[in-house]
């Protein structure tokens, strides 16, 4: 997203807004002051390995990669078992047609009542999906055929479990797709791919009501598996500080293991900018600016999605991958048009076509990829002001969690996108940082309901859990929309600033008799100026963000930081597959992103 296309999203925001209409995300109780600096590397065992003696540290990668690998065996071992207790009762029922008329009333009304209870009672944790009725008959129905199956003396053969090939090199795949609403990907049947990820793995449609629905401190909760409230990111201003404290995926996994190959590919400059913060940076930080006259951003996407299929196709065997991948073509269209225009659905399905030959190039690898798949928050369907606020369209998310032993076309009532970072470190054999607000998917199986085996009752039963969010209580509400108008100005600012010294700076390239010199001595007052107020703004927001939930909110540093400094693609004249030809004779053998190094921000 440029500078620019922010500056007028946020001056529309203003200057639409008027009395504070508001709105945000998440549950009462998950602001968490800012106490720690440390990182999950500190819990793991590579903290502990001597760092001075090779063999020792060969040791520790051993131990580490053996206890993955014990990990990824009991999860699927657990996902095989389920799997056998689903296909027995399946079985059972299609052999006995008696019914247990009586059990399946009060199976029904206990699943009724504990949700119930948990909907009325109040909670710390962050809201889990509401249980829908549909989701509710599916999962007590389930229950009652897999207890008739476990009385009756002839048991159904057990399927053979889905015996995945042993992995001391585990891989995995983290797609972002900015400002999509679940509803929109299932109301579409174009949208083949991701539905087929959800078929064959566990779904959430999943809210952070309560919490902001603004996209840097959303990511920044995906990327370091702790809330805004926390981190006290607080709007599109990039603070490159906040990853000191607070560690990315990247800085935990390179913290733990420096042999994992970690990657982020992106077309916006924050996600750039958060992947090379922090004491432990992204290995290889692919970033692509917006291509020229590409206004629906589809072509963009689409160099987001080579770049993810060269990665795998060039991913060292020899060694664990990791691969975030970024793409913001469906929220610019819900900005430009509106969450319910043919535009914005057309972006979902562009996405979904490029995951769609992202998986051809998994599946042509070889190679085992768990693949999750997760937004930062949802749209209006109006055009205007997109999202910001509490209403269930913006603060609508989800997460698919496909291979690495997660069941298929499972529901999953609890997952929240607070609970990427931590699986990501799991998933590789880490332990998760205890400053973090998310838990491992691997570990929330136990709250997992299964719709009939049909394609239509998983859509059913996700639509049906999306229809029953609504709006936070009124104080969170004008919280949550006070935080988003006053923070908005500072980013405002900032964005305009940056756009007129950049404007500046053009003219006095360009050499023009008198022009070009004014313009040039205007950069530095210019600049100056700017940045005063955006102290001044960013003071009053900082304030307001402290007095409505941030407890990481700080007035510093004051000055405000620079634009995120990452070289970006180039546009033409080299594809991404050109840059296995500095590999030498074999570059199918070697990963793509090494040999492509020299090209490659860092």
């Amino acid at each position: 997203m440029s500078h620019a296309r922010h500056v007028g999203r946020v001056g529309a925001l203003a200057a639409t807004l008027g009395v504070g209409w508001a709105v945000a995300t998440a549950a009462p109780g998950v602001a968490y002051a800012d106490d720690s600096a440390t990182s999950s590397t500190g819990d793991t065992p590579s903290a502990s390995a001597p760092a001075d003696t090779g063999s020792s540290a060969a040791s520790a990668r051993s131990e580490r990669r053996a206890r993955a690998e014990q990990r990824r065996e009991d999860a699927r071992a657990a996902a095989a078992d389920r799997r056998a207790q689903r296909q027995a009762a399946r079985e059972a029922r299609a052999a006995d047609t008696d019914t247990d008329t009586d059990t399946d009333s009060d199976t029904v009304d206990v699943a009724i009542n504990q949700a119930s209870s948990r909907a009325e009672s109040p909670s710390d944790s962050d809201p889990a999906a509401p249980l829908a009725a549909t989701t509710l008959l599916t999962a007590a129905a389930a229950s009652r055929e897999e207890r008739q199956a476990l009385r009756r003396a002839a048991v159904a053969p057990q399927p053979q479990a889905n015996a995945l090939a042993a992995d001391d090199t585990p891989n995995v795949l983290v797609i972002g797709v900015d400002g999509t609403n679940l509803s929109k990907i299932l109301a579409n049947p174009a949208n083949t791919n991701l539905f087929a990820l959800m078929q064959g793995g566990t779904t959430a449609a999943s809210t952070i009501v309560g919490h902001t629905t603004i996209s840097n401190p959303s990511w920044t909760s995906i990327l370091t598996g702790a809330w805004g409230e926390k981190t006290g990111v607080i709007n599109n201003v990039f603070t490159p500080w906040t990853y000191d404290t607070w560690p990315t995926v990247f800085n935990q996994l390179e913290g733990f293991d420096s042999s994992i190959e970690t990657t982020a590919i992106s077309d916006w400059d924050v996600i750039a900018g958060i992947a090379g913060a922090g004491s432990d940076p992204v290995d290889n930080n692919v970033y692509f600016t917006q291509v020229a006259g590409d206004t629906d951003w589809s072509k963009s996407d689409d160099r987001v999605g080579e770049a993810t299929k060269a990665a795998i196709a060039g991913a060292d065997l020899n060694v664990a991958n990791f691969v975030f991948s970024y793409f913001v073509g469906v929220d610019e269209n819900g900005h430009m048009h509106g969450g319910d225009s043919p535009e914005y659905a057309a972006a979902i399905t562009n996405v979904d076509e490029n995951i769609g030959e992202i998986l051809a190039a998994v599946a042509a690898s070889g190679e085992q990829w768990t693949i999750l798949v997760v937004t930062d928050h949802g749209h209006q369907p109006q055009k205007g002001l997109g999202h910001g606020f509490q209403s269930p369209p913006e603060t609508s998310t989800f997460v698919i969690a496909n291979g690495g032993g997660f069941d298929s076309g499972a529901i999953n009532l609890t997952y929240s996108i607070v609970d990427i970072t931590p699986t990501v470190v799991t998933l590789f054999g880490g332990q998760p940082s205890a400053d973090s607000d998310g838990k491992s998917l691997t570990d929330q199986a136990d709250n997992n309901v299964y719709p009939i085996n049909d394609d239509e009752a998983l859509r059913a039963g996700l639509q049906n859990i999306i229809a029953k969010y609504g709006y936070p209580d009124i104080g969170t509400q004008l919280a949550q929309g006070l935080r988003t108008i006053v923070t908005s100005v500072p980013y405002f600012v900032f964005g305009a600033t940056t756009q007129l010294t950049a404007g500046l700076q053009d003219l006095a390239d360009q050499g023009i008799p008198l022009i070009s010199l004014v313009a040039k001595i205007a950069i530095v007052p210019v600049q100056f100026v700017g940045d005063l107020a955006y102290v001044a703004t960013n003071l009053a927001a900082q304030i307001v963000a402290k007095l409505t939930g941030v407890e990481g909110a700080s007035i510093f540093p004051l000055w405000p930081p620079a634009p995120p400094s990452v070289q970006p693609q180039p546009e033409e004249g080299t594809t991404l597959l050109d840059l296995f030809a500095v590999c030498g004779d074999d570059p199918a053998s070697a990963s793509f992103l090494r040999c492509g190094a020299p090209s490659i921000a860092v």
